[in-house]
């Protein structure tokens, strides 16, 4: 059989694979991502029959229904947005703790009632919504209110259950960050150099609360931003077509990095891509991604 270390260090080949992959990395892909070497990956790679890259796909593919099982536990029972209309959320991308969430309202379209935590959103395509609230227990409360969303809006929502209809003429597309039952602190990082105060003309704050921070960051054609540091966070690129990291800052260390809009990017601050850098746009149009930063 697949072991899951082998499964694990496959998945690590760099962070180059981890931004194509997003959501569709596993839990424990992610996880070796951060442990293995390079010899490791190497070694593993031609270790691996046919038989077993097969089995490996089908793991990278996957879905595990314990891990959505221990995501949440809402007091009224309903679930989370994912598992109760998964035609419409989708996971763009996730971290331990935390995920990005797609949603997708086409006019007309009511997905059915869930649950959230907190959660901080983005919302890239604007309509109206009618929405109807529920109580602890799962019921409806009170009558639905409509709400207009303009492009652009970087909402904070409550905890809540509620039911969404698309009662606009357009499509709704929304992103947000949902932190779940097993997020923790991703800790400090000493003499901390935060982009939002050495390069304010390509990173603004949006919207922030306790535990999270909606940045954006704006970069022109060939532009390239100071060493700069991020706790753990997660990306949607809006724009843009490649990226290269300078991890440390050191452009001997440069990795140039392939993206797509819509695409969800898990960035832990453990992968050494992340944590400090400095970023160039490398490609051909303007670079713009949204991102969710943690706080803690």
């Amino acid at each position: 059989d697949l072991s899951i270390s082998s499964c694990s260090l496959l998945g690590c080949i760099g962070a180059s694979s981890l931004l194509i992959m997003g959501g569709a990395a596993s839990s424990e892909v992610k996880t070796g991502l951060e442990k293995a070497s390079v010899d490791e990956i190497t070694a593993a790679i031609k270790d691996l029959s046919q038989e077993n890259i097969a089995k490996l796909k089908a793991a990278l593919e996957a879905s595990p229904k314990e891990d959505k099982k221990k995501l949440f536990d809402f007091k009224s029972g309903l679930l989370d947005c994912c598992a109760a209309s998964p035609e419409n959320y989708k996971v763009a991308a996730e971290l331990p703790g935390a995920r990005l969430i797609e949603m997708t309202l086409a006019p007309g379209q009511e997905d059915k009632p869930h649950d959230h935590p907190v959660h901080s959103m983005f919302v890239i395509q604007g309509g109206k919504l009618s929405i109807t609230d529920y109580d602890e227990t799962g019921k409806p409360k009170g009558d639905a209110h409509e709400v207009e969303l303009p492009a652009g809006a970087p909402p904070i929502m409550p905890a809540g259950p509620h039911q969404v209809k698309n009662v606009g003429d357009t499509t709704v597309k929304i992103v947000f960050v949902e932190p779940t039952v097993m997020c923790q602190p991703c800790g400090g990082i000493g003499d901390y150099i935060s982009p939002f105060k050495v390069a304010p003309e390509c990173y603004k704050i949006l919207a922030e609360d306790d535990m999270w921070i909606t940045g954006m960051l704006t970069m022109d054609k060939g532009a390239v931003d100071p060493v700069h540091h991020h706790r753990d966070h997660l990306i949607y690129v809006l724009e843009g077509d490649e990226v290269t990291i300078n991890v440390d800052g050191d452009e001997s260390k440069a990795m140039a990095v392939p993206i797509k809009p819509e695409a969800g990017i898990p960035a832990p601050m453990s992968a050494p891509p992340f944590a400090k850098h400095s970023l160039k746009n490398s490609g051909t149009v303007t670079l713009k991604m949204l991102f969710f930063e943690a706080k803690m």
